[in-house]
């Protein structure tokens, strides 16, 4: 009970002084898995080809606007200090980082979980060969996008309501002397989140699958003679 007298305060102050900005982060980095199921699963599956539809092209911008918000959680690490002195002498280890470690593995689970899609409709439209670049390409992009989000406060809307003025900041920030390397930074930062997220996913999945075929296997095992 002193463990938990001493954690739960600490816990409290955390989520309530976070909390909008942790939920709204969290959910706009959702928004590309529900696009991507919506325009992966629905479209239509050509061989070789990918779909003509205005409708679902308009759906895959969406998604790429979107996309960079689930790799932008990483960024937020900026308010993991001031968390950090607001706890003071608390548990920091058992409060502030279990919050900011779940917020940014739900963000990099989410990114993992649209590139699935892609490239698994990639597969079915007979286009695997473009898996690798496709994520390459997408990893590119985020990058762009989360540099654009933190340094110049860019919101996913704003190229489709303010397309000029957007525009006009993009080629404004992009031409900073510091861009480059920030740019290259968040996509290593983007690839390596979205490698062991995979692996990590993907492991797991298969641990699980192996586990669920031990079970139906000793089930449905005829008993043994001495058993019998």
């Amino acid at each position: 009970m002193d463990l938990v007298d001493a954690v739960a305060p600490s816990l409290s102050g955390v989520l309530s002084r976070n909390f909008f900005w942790l939920a709204w982060n969290t959910m706009l980095a959702w928004i590309p898995v529900a696009l991507a199921l919506l325009v992966f699963r629905l479209g239509t599956v050509r061989a070789g080809r990918l779909p003509v539809s205005p409708v679902w092209w308009a759906g895959v911008v969406l998604i790429v606007l979107f996309l960079p918000n689930a790799p932008y959680v990483v960024t937020d690490l900026v308010h993991l200090r001031y968390d950090v002195r607001a706890v003071g002498d608390g548990p920091v280890v058992s409060t502030v980082l279990p919050v900011y470690a779940a917020f940014i593995a739900s963000g990099f689970l989410a990114y993992y979980l649209v590139l699935r899609e892609t490239g698994r409709f990639l597969d079915r439209s007979g286009l695997s060969s473009w898996r690798t670049p496709v994520t390459i390409a997408v990893h590119f992009l985020c990058a762009i996008g989360v540099f654009l989000g933190r340094w110049v406060r860019l919101n996913s809307w704003e190229p489709v309501v303010e397309p000029r003025g957007t525009f006009e900041r993009m080629m404004l920030a992009l031409t900073w002397e510091y861009a480059p390397i920030l740019i290259a930074v968040m996509f290593i930062v983007t690839a390596v989140g979205h490698f062991v997220t995979r692996a990590v996913v993907e492991t797991g999945a298969a641990s699980a699958r192996r586990g669920v075929e031990l079970i139906r296997t000793v089930r449905t095992a005829p008993p043994r003679a001495e058993q019998a």
